[in-house]
């Protein structure tokens, strides 16, 4: 339970960063993916179907913003992202067994990895399947410079949110640690 109100509080902070504050910090109209973050972590951290849940609000949400937002594009079709999101709670959900609080490597290379494949997706269903075949281009300019990013600032949210993740664990036990 508490950790379900958890997960709901960082989705709610991260979406608000992610769609208001984040806008601030953008380079050339790159930012973080703040959901990319807390959807991997969570799904590595707690296992599938948390990052499956996880996942799906966030795309959801991402999804309800592109229409409302006016990020839509044309064609783009309601639930994509969210099940894109979904894809990559449970792929990061797998790796929950190698989970080991002192490593951050490997939380940071599956971050890395995830927000690739969302932006390659992305681009293949987005623009490639339009006849807009400059992948060089939308590679180099979009979705490495976003990655880097994404990583460079998961270099801060990855701890906060394994702290989370314990100290909700700790009170669900009872610990008085």
């Amino acid at each position: 339970m508490k950790k379900g109100i958890l997960a709901a509080l960082l989705i709610f902070f991260f979406f608000l960063l992610q769609t208001g504050v984040l806008r601030w910090f953008s380079f050339g109209n790159i930012m973080p993916n703040l959901l990319v973050i807390l959807t991997a972590s969570l799904g590595f951290m707690c296992g599938e179907k948390t990052g499956i849940l996880t996942g799906f609000v966030c795309g959801l949400l991402s999804d309800l913003y592109a229409v409302y937002g006016g990020g839509m594009v044309q064609g783009d079709l309601l639930g994509f992202y969210a099940l894109l999101y979904m894809l990559i709670g449970y792929g990061n959900g797998q790796f929950n067994g190698m989970f080991f609080p002192e490593e951050i490597k490997f939380p940071l290379l599956l971050i890395t990895v995830s927000d690739l494949a969302l932006n390659f997706v992305c681009y293949i269903f987005l623009f490639l399947l339009r006849a807009r075949l400059d992948i060089g281009y939308y590679f180099l300019h979009v979705i490495l410079p976003e990655a880097t990013y994404t990583l460079i600032v998961s270099l801060a949210v990855y701890p906060f949110l394994l702290f989370c993740v314990r100290l909700t664990e700790r009170k669900g036990r009872g610990s008085t640690e």
